[in-house]
């Protein structure tokens, strides 16, 4: 981080604080970083609204001195504006979507004013449109902008980091198929994912949305010259057995963004100066893990009809009166005492290859408590141990990055400490993964 970033008022600012996300950010800020531990700020563009948002906090976490945080205005659409919020921060964390329609000038601004960014969408066609726009400018300049840094793709992607750092630094291989498993969990939905999705479905082309769903290397990695593709497709709608996994697994549909994700984590990591290779055509699937055949089945016809609904016009209108409108979620009931749990598995890839088990979770919330936690985490790792990144070779020291291969193993320990599962539970023998 530059002398001039790091003298700057504020070390991380909340942009979108009155969205229903952005709250939650700043309510992880107000519960474990008040007073003194960071300094913050909250942004947006109706600054009643904000100063609610703040009044109401202080109650909630019953400490007056929230009550302070400074509030920070300006309209996503007035892109001077958004740059004198941005020059004052070290870190911005965006939270206001969708993105394509409220990202750009933000994303923007931000490499302008040489700001570290990370957000929350799982809009790809928008991050790889971030990537042609900004990633050389950024990278020339040291600036950071991560993509993706909540529930999507945040286990996909650290949890394979994870896996992959396990297997070279401890056995001394890579891997040549990494699994994330979608596992129990207990989670509600916002109306500001709603529209984003529906958002992406209306107004992204045709033939963007085919390559979205056919092609692991559609963003990031691909959307970079000189990164290599390589062999990866997604897994499919069909209800499939993984022998290695040793289970049968349906369709999850943010597979379409993580895998995308992970493939950009790898390519990155290994044109770094200190190349991390993942594995030789390193793949990676992503499924809801089911009982049997008969649940992966219930999981793709679930799937299939959530598509139709969400895809088809009529149907769409139909599903808005029923679900959350921008700016509700789910209740605090379910963001508390919500969980989830991705069972991670790597096969190596040697001549005999062995299978590396682990696991990752939250005992919260995964789409809205636990994604804020995970972006402020990814936030504070960028301005907080700006050191410690700046020291790993493997990262890349800026650019329109991954949150891997911006922040790697910092990110992890960072997440540990927040209460996150994220963990290697064991190794088993050579020749048990020769039928992937």
């Amino acid at each position: 981080m530059s002398a001039t970033a790091a003298s700057r008022p504020y070390q991380v600012v909340v942009w979108g604080a009155s969205g229903f996300t952005g709250r939650l950010v700043a309510e992880h800020l107000a519960r474990d970083y008040q007073p003194g531990k960071v300094r913050w700020a909250i942004a947006g563009r109706d600054a009643k609204k904000l100063e609610q948002i703040r009044s109401e906090l202080a109650v909630r976490v019953n400490n007056p001195a929230v009550a302070a945080v400074p509030i920070l205005t300006a309209d996503a659409n007035d892109a001077p504006a958004v740059g004198r919020v941005l020059a004052q921060t070290q870190v911005v964390l965006s939270t206001a979507g969708p993105f394509a329609r409220y990202g750009d000038n933000v994303v923007a601004q931000a490499v302008e004013q040489g700001t570290h960014y990370a957000d929350i969408t799982g809009e790809i066609p928008w991050v790889k449109r971030s990537v042609q726009r900004h990633h050389e400018t950024a990278k020339k300049k040291g600036v950071k902008i991560l993509h993706c840094c909540g529930y999507d793709s945040i286990p996909s992607d650290m949890g394979t980091f994870m896996m992959v750092e396990y297997c070279r630094d401890k056995l001394g291989c890579g891997v040549s198929q990494a699994y994330s498993l979608v596992g129990p969990g207990r989670a509600g939905v916002s109306g500001g994912t709603l529209e984003s999705g529906m958002n992406l479905i209306m107004n992204e082309s045709v033939s963007e949305l085919s390559e979205l769903n056919s092609n692991h290397f559609t963003g990031e990695g691909a959307a970079r010259e000189g990164l290599p593709k390589g062999p990866d497709r997604p897994a499919g709608l069909l209800p499939r057995w993984l022998p290695a996994a040793r289970t049968w697994a349906g369709p999850f549909i943010m597979e379409g963004c993580n895998a995308k994700i992970v493939q950009a984590s790898h390519a990155l990591l290994r044109d770094s100066a200190a190349p991390l290779e993942y594995g030789k055509d390193f793949k990676f699937t992503e499924m809801i893990a089911a009982s049997g055949a008969v649940g992966a089945s219930l999981v793709s016809a679930g799937t299939m009809v959530a598509g139709a609904v969400l895809g088809l016009a009529p149907l769409r209108a139909v599903a808005r009166r029923f679900l959350p409108a921008p700016g509700q979620g789910p209740s605090e009931d379910v963001q508390r005492n919500g969980f989830w749990t991705h069972d991670l598995v790597a096969v190596t890839d040697e001549e005999k290859p062995r299978v590396v088990r682990g696991k990752c979770g939250d005992r919260r919330d995964p789409g809205y408590w636990s994604t804020s936690r995970m972006l402020l985490e990814t936030g504070l790792a960028l301005s907080l141990d700006a050191e410690r990144l700046a020291a790993d070779p493997r990262l890349a020291p800026g650019g329109v990055l991954t949150a891997a291969a911006g922040c790697g193993h910092v990110l992890l320990e960072r997440l540990r400490g927040a209460g996150f599962t994220f963990e290697v539970a064991g190794v088993e023998g050579e020749g048990v993964a020769a039928a992937k």
